[in-house]
Parts: C-alpha cells; structure tokens; sequence
C-alpha cells in the first residue's frame, strides 16, 4: 500500500505549496515506512511526483517513487498474478524494470498483472505521463483539473477533502502527451486491449439459463453440485492464500501478533474468508477478527421503547439507563461475530483467534466525523458516511479481547493486511434485489442484473473504502473481487450460483406449508436444501463443506445496520434520512 500524489502545470502557474504540504501529510499515513518527492520541469512545464510506502512485499522496503533517473512509477498496488515475484523481492521494482525493458505499450503490460493498483508512470521515451486504476477499481486515485487561480492537475490517492476532485475512472487508462503545454488527458479503452491480455476487462457472465423443468438441487447433492462446490472453493482458496503469504514482520510488531486481520461481522463472507486464510497462515500466528460496534442512540431509544402500540414498562429512571448501557454495544454484529467465534473455536482450537471488540461511543464517532469525511472525499452520501465510519474505527483496530476468564483487556491490532468479503453478494446474487428481480423477470432477469452488477464493481465504491482503511498504514485486500476468481464464476451458468426459488427452513411458514414430493411449493419456492436459503447458494453450500454449519445458514446484513453505524442522530419520530442523500441535505445526483 502506497500514497501517490502528482501535480503538472506551467511554471508560471500559481503553486499552492501549502496545499501541497497537506496533500504530502494525507498521503503520508498511507505509507509510514518511506516518504520521497521528485520534481522534474519538461520544456514549460512543471512536474512534481510524490509516494509514500507501506512495506508489504519483499525483504526490504523499496523507496518510491521508483526511478532510472528517467523514467518515474508511482506504484499503489500488489501483483499477485502475471508477474513472477519471489517472496524477497518487491512487486513494483518489478513491474519497474518490465515497463523500462519493454517496447509494449503501458495499457498492454498492466494487462497482464492481475492484482488491486493505482499508479502514476512517466515515460520518458515518449514523454508521457500516463495514469489510472485496476479494472475493478479496488485503489484509490482521484483527480482535479485545473481550476480558476490553480491550473495545474492534480492526483492524488487520497485528497484534502476540497471541492473539485472526483474519483479516476477504472475502465480506462488515461495518458497525458508532454509534448502539448495544454495536457490534455487522452483515455485508451480497456477494451481495446481485453485481447491482449487476461486481466484487462472483466469476463462477461456465462448467457446459459436453466430449461424449464429444472429442479432445485437436493441433498445428497448431485455429480455436478459436488464438483462445482470443490472447484469454487479451490478457487477462493487460491485467492485468500495469494493474499496471504511473505506478508514481512516488522521490527514494531512481535513474534507472536498477527499479520492478518479479518473485517468480521460473523456473516457468511467474512467467516468463509477467515476460515480459509486460517489454513494458510502458520498456527504460531493468532488471527485477528475485527468486529465494531457503535453507540447509537437513536438505535437504543428504539430497542428500550419499540412500538407506539405497546405501553413501555415502567422504569426508574437509573433503571432505564443501565438497560441501555447492558445494550449500548449489543450490536447485531457483535452477536454474531460471538456466535460465529464458538465455531470456529470448535472447528480449530488450536488457532488463537483474536476477537477485537471495537466498541465507539457516540461521542468519539462525533469528534472524527470531520476526519471521516474528508478521507472520503469525493464520496459524499449519507450511506457514505455510515459505511466509511465502521470502516475507519475497525481497520484502526484499537479495542478489547476477551480472556477465558472474562476479563476485557485492552488490545490493538498491529496487522497491516485486512481481509474482507466483499464481493461476494455481487458475483453470487446475495442481495434482497436479487431475488425480487427474479420474482418479476424471472431468470433472465436475474442474470441481467448480475451482469450489471459485475460491470459496475469498479464504481461501487471501493477508492471510497482504500482510502479511509489506508489512513491506519493498513491495506485491504478482497479475495473474492480476484480477475481469476470472477472469471471462473463468469463461466458458470448461473444456476450454479444462485436459486431464488430455495429458501431456508425458517421461512417455510412465508412460503407454502405443502411443499410438494421435489420440495416445491405452488408458489415455485424449495426447502430441499437443508437448512440454506438460496441467495449465493454456491457459496454456501461452499461453508457447510468446509464445516461452516452455521454461517452458512445466516442472513445477509448490511454493514451500517450490523454495526448500528447507520441513523444515529435523531429521535424516534424524526424525518428518515435516506442514504442517498447528501451530507448537508439533498440526494445525490
């Protein structure tokens, strides 16, 4: 993980050196191991480079920005397939000395290189800057043209919180010519380059759709369930294993701490991606399960007194107080972050699991709200501010582990790598939506909208999430959005991945109560997969392999509901705030 910062302009420009000294102080969190500027003037023009480093590949730190004394990269990102990286050495020399001892064209390289990357390149060959994101968008770059008394572009990972910068768009690679004083920026399509190499675009979705006899699959499941189920999971294991080997130890953190950590709500994603990193990661090592709560006061209000209907119990008044301390941080997620712990104790006790309990009073999530925002910057929504909150206080991951005993004692977690499991409910139709698509389209509905979901992953907001979680000298890392992964899931029909017509146990009652002898009932809903309801059913039946009994049975929860991040001012009965409104009012255009 990296902070990439670049400024073009003409000499004669105004330079804004204080604006600059902020930017410098933004991106520097990012990368607390080494810190470099390069100024460089071309003709009438004025260039200045500027990187920050995370040290989280090779033996030693690589200072950035990497340069010949010609040619100059600014690598945010990991390569983790398309180029050979041993364990001692470090990925952006690497892809470094391929883009200077190489006649390809840029956009053809980084086509070849699968992994999360922002970057900023000079080319002194041909005297071009050229600039942008991985295809699916999974780091951090945004852009200001020049505007009013400041003429020169600027981008940065990460911005001052200013109006004017907006996210760099990940379908294209941009390029600036240095031989026009005007710098305009030309964009080269990714798809122009899809056939050169295998990681330039996302695989379109497999068109297949069920015949209309098909049936819900049954326990025992069939030949073609078995072998899909131990090829998906081969797959995502590869994934999460990629992201988490030669992970160095720093001289900061101890031998026996973690150097991985995990987003943890206890739901099916995060347990299925800590289970599986747990197989690849030494049993020396603890595992640490990041798991947020937030103080909501409108939340508690709620749970104390929830209907208008019901007559609340009396209560003293310190009566009523102390149920809402018992509750504060009772949060849906820490419930189930609970539950799911007592599983995997059993599954592997021989792991030291970490369970951070990441409690923020109201308070102290009002006192960084300013912080918050301007990390998140341009992102601007309601929703915005919901998620980037539970994303900033779990990947600072300062808390408390509970010992056998009881006792709370203070912990903060020093992993630099945070897995989580997004992802998941995009390429495997996990949302509500996805089922109500099918109610009304049917299959080809349903398969409509996964492909629309795949081919806006790379606008769903994960520069937004690189880079409040990078603030912390932390890095991300998803091991469902992988190009390989996606592509073996694309060439899967879909009725593989998903089947709205299969519903959990629980739900039965909703549904039918005379499910007919092939577990389908009149209104085309099954049971007949014990226990799992049909939403990314490939993945579950993935976690009941891999002896996840009971996440694989639990239900999607949004991260701002699970963390009670989401609606905490007011009071019952205030005006609902939708999500996409913007900070400061008004929906987001």
């Amino acid at each position: 993980m990296c902070g990439i910062i670049f400024r073009i302009g003409l000499k004669d420009d105004f330079f804004d050196e204080k604006e600059w000294e902020e930017l410098i102080r933004l991106n520097a969190q990012r990368g607390p191991n080494s810190q470099k500027e390069i100024s460089l003037e071309i003709g009438n023009l004025s260039l200045r480079f500027f990187s920050s480093v995370l040290h989280l590949r090779g033996d030693h730190v690589a200072v950035q920005p990497h340069t010949d004394d010609q040619n100059i990269l600014c690598w945010n990102g990991e390569v983790f397939e398309g180029l050979p990286v041993s364990a001692v050495e470090n990925d952006g020399v690497k892809l470094f000395e391929r883009l200077i001892n190489s006649n390809e064209p840029v956009p053809h390289i980084l086509s070849e290189i699968e992994g999360p990357y922002a970057f900023v390149y000079y080319e002194h060959r041909k005297r071009k800057i050229y600039f942008g994101r991985d295809p699916l968008g999974r780091r951090s770059l945004v852009i200001r043209p020049g505007i009013e008394d400041r003429q020169y572009l600027t981008l940065a990972s990460v911005s001052n919180g200013e109006k004017g910068y907006e996210e760099v768009p990940a379908d294209k690679i941009f390029s600036i010519s240095l031989s026009d004083e005007d710098y305009q920026i030309q964009p080269v399509s990714r798809t122009t380059i899809s056939d050169h190499g295998s990681f330039a675009v996302p695989k379109p979705l497999r068109r297949d759709l069920p015949s209309l006899d098909y049936l819900p699959p049954t326990d025992p499941l069939s030949p073609i369930w078995e072998e899909t189920v131990t090829e998906y999971i081969a797959h995502l294991e590869e994934s999460v294993s990629l992201r988490t080997r030669d992970i160095p130890r720093h001289v900061s953190q101890g031998t026996n701490t973690a150097r991985v950590s995990v987003m943890f709500s206890g739901g099916i994603d995060s347990s299925v991606v800590a289970f599986l990193a747990h197989r690849h990661i030494p049993l020396s090592e603890p595992i640490d399960l990041l798991n947020v709560a937030f103080e909501n006061p409108r939340a508690l209000e709620a749970d104390i007194h929830p209907s208008k209907t019901k007559k609340p119990k009396r209560q003293s008044e310190d009566a009523h107080e102390d149920e809402k301390e018992a509750k504060k941080y009772s949060v849906p997620d820490r419930l189930t972050g609970l539950t799911q712990l007592e599983e995997f104790r059993r599954l592997a006790p021989e792991r030291v699991w970490n369970f951070v309990e990441i409690d923020v009073p109201y308070e102290e999530s009002t006192r960084y709200r300013s912080t918050i925002e301007q990390l998140m910057a341009p992102a601007r929504t309601i929703m915005d501010l919901s998620l980037a909150q539970a994303l900033y206080f779990a990947s600072r991951g300062i808390g408390f582990i509970r010992k056998d005993s009881g006792e709370m004692i203070s912990y903060t977690s020093t992993a630099r790598v945070i897995l989580s499991g997004l992802g998941a409910d995009e390429l495997l139709g996990g949302y509500i939506r996805h089922r109500n698509v099918y109610k009304h389209a049917g299959w080809q509905g349903l398969l409509d909208e996964l492909q629309l979901d795949v081919d806006r992953i790379n606008t769903r907001n994960l520069g937004r999430d690189d880079r409040v979680i990078s603030s912390h000298g932390k890095e991300a890392r998803y091991p469902f959005l992988s190009m390989n992964l996606l592509a073996y899931l694309s060439s899967l029909p879909i009725y593989l991945k998903v089947d709205p017509r299969v519903v959990a146990v629980e739900q039965q009652d909703d549904i039918s109560s005379d499910a007919g002898a092939n577990g389908t009932s009149d209104k085309g809903t099954s049971t007949v997969v014990h226990g799992l309801p049909g939403d990314k059913l490939l993945h579950r039946l993935a976690a009941r392999r891999l002896g996840l009994e009971g996440a694989a049975k639990r239900a999607k929860r949004a991260m701002q509901f699970g963390t009670r991040s989401a609606c905490m001012e007011g009071t019952k009965g205030t005006k609902k705030i939708k999500g996409v409104e913007l900070l400061g009012g008004g929906p987001e255009v």
